[in-house]
């Protein structure tokens, strides 16, 4: 099982939750790619995978699940080593694994001209609407 990704990978090994594994090494190497959305990355405190993405011109727009939000700015340092020279501007958006508190939100932005900028926020649970 592949689990190099940069971080400490031997001191936490990826375990499968919701039927995903650990990311092959080649996703760690493109993570933007498809096999990066399937997969479990090794961060610092833990784990984290790829929700979503999406680009807005020059913006890249990143959400990630994470066990420990304190990962966040490592894994966006990840995305701007990766997409630095193509992206003007990279938001990571980090929401806690279990989200038990179901509410806060790591934002990690990163610009060419500011550099990184962190922000902690409380985002409302979204519950589906009555028919």
């Amino acid at each position: 099982m592949g689990t190099s990704s940069g971080c400490s990978a031997a001191r936490h090994r990826v375990t499968i939750r919701h039927g995903i594994e650990a990311c092959p090494s080649e996703a760690a190497d493109a993570l933007l790619s498809v096999p990066a959305l399937q997969c479990w990355f090794v961060a610092r405190h833990g784990q984290w995978r790829t929700l979503s993405h999406e680009s807005h011109f020059d913006v890249l727009v990143v959400h990630i699940e994470v066990f420990d939000l304190r990962d966040a700015e490592d894994i966006a340092q990840r995305f701007v080593a990766s997409q630095g020279a193509t992206f003007s501007e990279i938001l990571i958006y980090a929401q806690p694994e279990s989200r038990a508190d179901g509410t806060r939100i790591r934002r990690v932005r990163w610009t060419r001209e500011k550099g990184r900028e962190t922000l902690d926020f409380e985002a409302p649970i979204e519950e589906s609407s009555p028919t």
